[in-house]
């Protein structure tokens, strides 16, 4: 381990204690804003001027939940494990998953990050060039379909968290306690929502879930789908290099940084994964201006551009969009990994 490794490491688990005053006010503000938010949604309902809105506010409130259940899956969220555990289980009709079905499937995600012995442990599958080459042309129009901009983002993660993730399969695993007492809570909130405001209502709450699941959506492809991203079986692959540039940084602004809980520094969390969210931007700030870490930052406009992004070229080592044919997709990431290398390549000095 070099001095630099260490160095990051070391600045780096020093935010990654938890401030339970800091943790029970994120808590308290976030789902403040979001019981507030669904109310306005639901009571006004019929005023589209006041309701959209409102349902936009609900729903960045319900992932800003999302992502602080998330901080309770690593239990770095609150100094208590058990307080970790309750509060994530609790939040979980909100954030729509179940808490230790989702706890067993993340930290498969955190071992095998940037792994492709271990693509079934990600969100989004990944398929390579050379497999994409050799697949039959059944399974490229499968591929083609599920990596549409339409599945992933418009569809999918709908489907996925308000179908499949009620009684996700690995979730026998961890326990059908949870799974019960997640959709018994669901229900609850569900029905409240009807008995408050009706049918309509429900369709509200379903809007407000839908635009979560979008935009959330969104994250978890970017920082694992751009273009210079790294993938790599082990034992090559190391911990550092998978988390480092495995992940990128999604550079969208301080409001999105605070609704998020700094989920778009994503590179030092899974360095890191013990730093809470609500301490994780100081966090990459003081290594950023130590020298220490170097991102891979992307904004908007080019966070978008990343759905291009369909196969992972072995050989050029970055994803590239869907190939006219074979040959032209192989002859390409040839050339553009020569000329990659070529330009790294120091000039030969000369001797006066």
């Amino acid at each position: 381990m070099g001095a630099a490794e260490k160095d990051i490491r070391t600045v780096a688990r020093r935010y990654a204690r938890a401030d339970d005053r800091r943790a029970w006010l994120e808590a308290g503000l976030s789902f403040g804003l979001y019981v507030t938010a669904i109310a306005v949604a639901l009571v006004s309902i019929g005023n589209w001027w006041v309701t959209v809105p409102a349902i936009m506010l609900t729903s960045t409130m319900g992932l800003r939940i999302y992502m602080i259940q998330h901080d309770c899956l690593h239990r770095s969220f609150f100094t208590s494990r058990r307080v970790n555990d309750i509060v994530g289980t609790l939040l979980s009709p909100i954030a729509m998953t179940p808490y230790q079905a989702t706890r067993y499937k993340h930290n498969q995600h955190h071992t095998y990050v940037s792994d492709l012995d271990h693509r079934d442990a990600f969100e989004i599958y990944v398929m390579t060039l050379k497999e994409w080459e050799a697949a039959p042309a059944l399974e490229r129009l499968r591929y083609r379909i599920y990596r549409s901009p339409v599945i992933l983002i418009l569809i999918g993660p709908f489907l996925l968290y308000g179908i499949l993730r009620r009684m996700p399969l690995y979730g026998l695993k961890t326990g059908i306690g949870d799974l019960i007492l997640h959709n018994a809570l669901l229900a609850g909130y569900v029905w409240l929502v009807w008995h408050a405001a009706g049918w309509p209502g429900v369709w509200v709450w379903l809007a407000s879930v839908y635009l979560a699941c979008v935009f959330g959506s969104l994250i978890p492809y970017i920082v694992h789908n751009f273009e210079h991203i790294h993938w790599g079986v082990k034992p090559q692959l190391d911990f550092k290099t998978a988390a480092l540039e495995g992940s990128a940084v999604l550079d969208w602004g301080p409001v999105f940084h605070i609704a998020m809980m700094n989920i778009g520094f994503h590179d030092l969390h899974h360095l890191n994964a013990k730093i809470p969210g609500y301490k994780l931007r100081a966090a990459y700030e003081d290594l950023d201006a130590r020298g220490l870490i170097q991102s891979e930052k992307i904004g908007v406009i080019e966070g978008l551009k990343c759905l291009r992004w369909k196969l992972y070229d072995e050989d050029g080592e970055r994803m590239i969009p869907f190939p006219k044919s074979p040959d032209t997709a192989t002859r390409s990431a040839g050339c553009s990994h020569s000329q990659a290398l070529a330009s790294t390549r120091k000039p030969a000095q000369t001797s006066s």
